[in-house]
């Protein structure tokens, strides 16, 4: 694709949605401060706004650890992907704190607030 970025679409905990822009594939380290984190866990999800299939959900390791909030959109399309591709999950398991989802697009969000170079 000429002129590629890369949206980071990051669910908040607390049920709000914020959008970034990436000139470059953004990597670990330009995604820690985005989810408030010193370590990223890859976690499968499926949600139809982001994609007809499914997506990974970079999220905060040691969330649970760290006593976050449960986010409540982020586990229910992790157990939405479980559901769908017959994996299982522990009853009651969370997906905990912020996470951002990153996918790679011809053009920015456009209602993109704040651009990363």
């Amino acid at each position: 694709m000429k002129n590629t970025v890369w949206n980071a679409v990051i669910w908040r905990y607390n049920g709000n949605e914020e959008f970034r822009v990436f000139k470059h594939a953004p990597s670990f380290s330009d995604i820690y401060p985005l989810i408030d984190c010193d370590t990223i866990e890859l976690h499968k999800g499926f949600h139809q706004d982001v994609s007809n299939r499914s997506f990974e959900m970079h999220c905060d390791e040691e969330a649970k650890l760290r006593s976050k909030p449960v986010n409540v959109k982020a586990t229910k399309a992790w157990l939405l992907w479980a559901k769908r591709t017959g994996h299982l999950t522990i009853p009651g398991d969370t997906i905990n704190g912020d996470i951002a989802i990153i996918k790679k697009v011809a053009k920015p969000h456009e209602q993109d607030i704040q651009s990363v170079a």
